[in-house]
């Protein structure tokens, strides 16, 4: 099949990937899904405006999340595999929930909003292996670039930040570039119905920038997804 055009498809993905950001649970909570769950992304003010909740729907939304990361802490005494297993299954929990307070409309902007902020890894998610069809050598291109996006995030130097960050912002960009190559035309066309228009609302999100990919202290630093947030 045709390869799509480098330009094109590498726009699509610098203009919708994101940082790899928890709502708060336990360190690897959304290791199968990469990026915020649901109800973490419900809480940030520009989710709430794009998808215009009202009140009574933040709140609901709010009181959910809360229960979600009070569940996740009663699991950080099981076994890696056993407790990876009990996360997810309480995230789709959370998520049918979810879909009891907000509207079909809302959900599925949420969860294209969702696929954008996740960055490559959004490739591991099964709906999205599914949806593009990829092949056994697709899904182990990917998986390489991942974990080269990884490692490049991995060398985040606090003495230089800034030195850091542009390192990591050019990693990303290889990352999305090298996304792009593995895609098919059709699959790539497929991937811009999954994540629908792109959304230019501020993240703010926790700096996950620092050795070992762990939380830094400090505070949340705002972000947006406007183009080129190519991150990985």
């Amino acid at each position: 099949m045709k390869r799509v055009a480098l330009g094109s498809l590498t726009l699509v993905l610098m203009a919708t990937v994101g940082s790899l950001a928890q709502a708060q649970p336990p360190r690897g909570a959304n290791m199968g899904r990469g990026g915020m769950t649901l109800t973490g992304l419900l809480a940030q003010e520009s989710v709430q405006k794009e998808l215009k909740l009202t009140e009574e729907q933040i709140k609901t939304a709010k009181e959910l999340g809360v229960k979600q990361r009070e569940s996740f802490g009663g699991l950080r005494d099981l076994p890696a595999e056993e407790r990876m297993t009990k996360i997810q299954e309480r995230i789709k929990e959370n998520e049918k929930a979810l879909a009891g307070v907000i509207g079909g409309e809302q959900m599925t902007r949420l969860k294209q909003i969702s696929l954008q902020t996740r960055g490559v890894i959004a490739f591991s998610d099964p709906t999205v292996v599914t949806a593009l069809t990829l092949t056994d050598e697709q899904k182990d291109k990917i998986k390489a670039i991942q974990e080269e996006a990884r490692t490049a995030r991995g060398e985040f130097n606090r003495e230089k930040p800034e030195e850091s960050r542009a390192k990591i912002e050019a990693a990303r960009k290889a990352a999305a570039e090298k996304v792009q190559a593995v895609l098919t035309t059709e699959q790539a066309t497929k991937w811009k119905e999954l994540i629908g228009a792109p959304f230019t609302g501020e993240i703010k999100r926790p700096d996950f920038e620092r050795g070992g990919g762990g939380r830094r202290r400090g505070g949340d630093r705002p972000r947006g997804n406007t183009p080129p947030a190519d991150q990985a």
